[in-house]
């Protein structure tokens, strides 16, 4: 601590100082939100920013001074799942850590004289340049970490369920045939990810119960790539879904309907790819994975009407839609990826309450899955709890736990391709 508070002090003095400072979720570590049952948030692992790490490593060695600035709340920390037990597992000997339990990081930024921040937030970036405008001698570079890292020869797609058993596609902007949204997986990330990741940008939809349905050589304008497909699900119906979806470039237009309406749309003048094709037929061969997924859906709408009734006077962090508000639990940006972490509510009147959040492993959810519905193993009982594996740091290789390789081979074209 004396360490730290005399390098403090030596900053205070001296505002042109080498400095530069990494956000920590979603900037080194991904994750995503997968899950909402009851009182338990479920993240699942998104890969490593090697780069980042790599660039980190760089600064350190050619003796700037680095910190990690986080936007978690410092109460909400697990010690086996802090910030700072995941920069000692990447052997990241940062000169600091420091939390912003919240708030934008612009101010924290100008106090420790950093010239160079590595951010994924566009909020942050916005927030960061407005503070600057206050105050012309924050002079500081403001970069996105994914801006280092290529997409790499591996797709992920995937179809997108309501909740009221509609399905989701998107129509392509480049050759106007209808597709199953998702994209490539860039370096380091694990393909679930991807997929959210993907979907986020081409939709502005935040996607949940992220099921595999498989994988398969496709070739596309005379390529053969790998192409990992997805099920998921979104807490609105196909009524309100319309006011929730923002189209970005790679995607023209919208198509919701049940899945007869959509092998219908895919046979319009417009066609379909084949990714979409394959899409449809795992669903259609599987009319379990439906099944699971409806009764996901029930427990996924009591968890946001729950939130409802907690939230609505609030006035903040409202989604409107044509008759209903959907609320997003508060929280500091994005919960510990690959790793435990707690949630709370803020300002709550009751005696408080931390949220555990548990990790989904991909494999192992899956060979569970299969098993019942092989009938080699009963589903939980009624009332019980499902439980999620957790990630353990004792686990060496842990972070790999989606199963779907390790991006690190190079290339690919970009975005909404495929």
């Amino acid at each position: 601590m004396k360490e730290l508070l005399d390098k403090m002090k030596k900053l205070n003095e001296n505002k042109n100082a080498k400095v530069v400072t990494f956000d920590f979720d979603n900037t080194i570590v991904k994750s995503f939100e997968n899950s909402n049952e009851e009182e338990e948030i479920q993240y699942q692992f998104g890969g490593w920013n090697k780069k980042i790490i790599a660039k980190l490593l760089k600064f350190k060695e050619a003796g700037i001074t680095v910190f990690i600035v986080t936007s978690r709340d410092v109460d909400l920390e697990v010690p086996e799942s802090s910030v700072r037990a995941a920069a000692d597992h990447l052997n990241l000997n940062v000169d600091g850590i420091f939390y912003t339990n919240g708030e934008p990081k612009a101010k924290k930024l100008y106090e420790l004289g950093s010239s160079m921040h590595w951010d994924d937030d566009p909020k942050e970036h916005e927030a960061i340049k407005a503070y600057g405008n206050l105050h012309k001698d924050f002079n500081i570079t403001v970069k996105y970490p994914d801006e280092l890292l290529s997409d790499i020869d591996v797709i992920a797609k995937g179809l997108i369920m309501t909740n009221d058993g509609k399905f989701i596609i998107a129509q392509r902007s480049d050759s106007l045939e209808w597709d199953a949204p998702g994209g490539h997986l860039m370096e380091g990330e694990e393909a679930p990810y991807a997929f959210w990741r993907e979907v986020k940008e081409e939709l502005d939809l935040d996607v949940r119960g992220v099921e595999h349905l498989g994988s398969m050589d496709t070739v596309w304008q005379g390529n053969n790539k790998l192409v990992h497909y997805f099920l998921s699900m979104v807490p609105y119906s196909s009524q309100e879904v319309g006011a929730a979806i923002k189209l970005q470039w790679e995607v023209s237009n919208y198509f919701c309907g049940d899945l007869e309406e959509v092998i219908e749309q895919m046979g319009s003048r417009d066609g379909a790819t084949q990714n979409l094709k394959n899409a449809v037929n795992y669903i259609s061969e599987d009319e379990s994975l439906i099944l699971e997924m409806e009764k996901y859906q029930k427990q996924v709408r009591k968890g946001y009407g729950d939130a409802k009734k907690i939230l609505t006077d609030k006035g903040d962090n409202k989604f409107k839609t044509s008759g209903y508000t959907f609320l997003s639990l508060p929280r500091s940006k994005s919960a510990p990826p690959g790793f435990g972490g707690a949630l709370e509510e803020e300002n709550s009147p009751k005696t408080e309450k931390k949220i555990k959040i548990r990790f989904v492993q991909e494999i192992d959810e899956k060979k569970k899955r299969k098993k019942r519905r092989k009938g080699k193993k009963p589903g939980p009982k009624k009332g019980s709890k499902r439980k999620a594996n957790k990630y353990h740091w004792g686990v060496g290789s842990w972070f790999y736990g989606g199963g779907y390789g390790d991006g690190n081979n190079g290339g690919g074209d970009g975005g909404g391709g495929e």
